[in-house]
């Protein structure tokens, strides 16, 4: 008996100093033990403490961002998408509809140039389809004239009023801001096709000391050329806004001559200088019955 006494008393002994090392080696794993279901959500959450992911929708911002928010309190978490909080969230490109406007305008340059002593040109009038406010094909018809006489110069020249042609596109980097602002960049190819005069042509003798005028015969020419072209477009109010644009111009294609080159082609302006502008006034329809609005999925 004391032998079974002493034997209980070891173990009990033993027991008592493993005790804490099997305690301490004892772990638990929320992480592995946790339901798949509820794992990344706040299970303990007190009201306002943070967002409910139960009671959230998703909208995108004016710039085309995802945006959670939660329903009930207001609360906003941006950049939703670059943070990784909306798998499989996509930031759309264009935020506008694809038929978005088309505006008519009038370049007021070339009237305003010839009060100033500009020599040749008359008016051009454009159109314009806006596409998601993004690409914006144009094309560009106006009238072109002139009847010069250089000053200490011995002829006239002159082209009839003559019309002149332009299609190109342009490429808006605001598509996804304001619509009542464009900044934009574009090509244009441009054709005529006039005729030309050079008329009292002076040819003084030196030897004789005698003047001789004629005439040069009408001449016909067909011209082609391109515009590299950047702009700005501004509302005023209502529909109406106003723009102007830099224009860097080059020929294509010119047809022969047996006189020489024109001085003037309609449309593409004087032979001196490779820069020019326009300045116009324009008058927008809507194609959407309302701005967008941001979308809540």
């Amino acid at each position: 008996m004391k032998f079974a006494a002493y034997i209980i008393s070891v173990c009990m002994a033993l027991t008592v100093l493993a005790a804490p090392r099997l305690s301490a080696q004892r772990r638990i794993n929320p992480v592995q033990n946790a339901s798949k279901e509820l794992q990344g959500k706040n299970e303990r959450r007190q009201e306002g403490d943070t967002i409910d992911i139960d009671k959230i929708k998703q909208i995108h911002d004016g710039q085309g961002n995802v945006v959670l928010v939660d329903t009930v309190s207001g609360k906003e978490l941006p950049d939703s998408v670059a943070n990784g909080l909306i798998p499989g969230g996509k930031v759309p490109k264009m935020i506008q509809p694809l038929f978005h406007s088309v505006s008519v305008s009038v370049d007021v340059w070339d009237p305003l140039m010839r009060a100033f002593g500009q020599h040749y040109g008359l008016v051009e009038f454009s159109a314009d389809l806006n596409l998601h406010n993004r690409y914006v094909p144009v094309v560009e018809v106006g009238l072109g004239q002139t009847d010069y006489t250089p000053e200490d110069n011995n002829y006239t020249f002159r082209v009839p009023v003559t019309p002149y042609f332009r299609i190109g596109c342009n490429y808006n980097f605001l598509y996804n801001s304001n619509p009542d602002y464009l900044v934009m960049a574009g090509v244009r190819f441009g054709f005529t096709r006039f005729n030309y005069e050079v008329g009292n042509v002076t040819l003084n003798s030196d030897y004789w000391g005698e003047s001789t005028e004629f005439d040069l015969p009408r001449q016909t020419c067909s011209f082609s050329y391109m515009q590299l072209v950047f702009g700005l477009r501004i509302k005023v109010f209502g529909p109406v806004s106003m723009g102007w644009y830099l224009r860097y111009k080059a020929k294509l294609h010119e047809s022969k001559d047996n006189y020489g080159k024109p001085w003037y082609i309609p449309g593409f302006g004087s032979r001196k200088g490779a820069i020019t502008g326009s300045f116009y006034v324009a008058y927008t329809i809507p194609l959407h019955k309302k701005e967008m609005e941001p979308v809540v999925e």
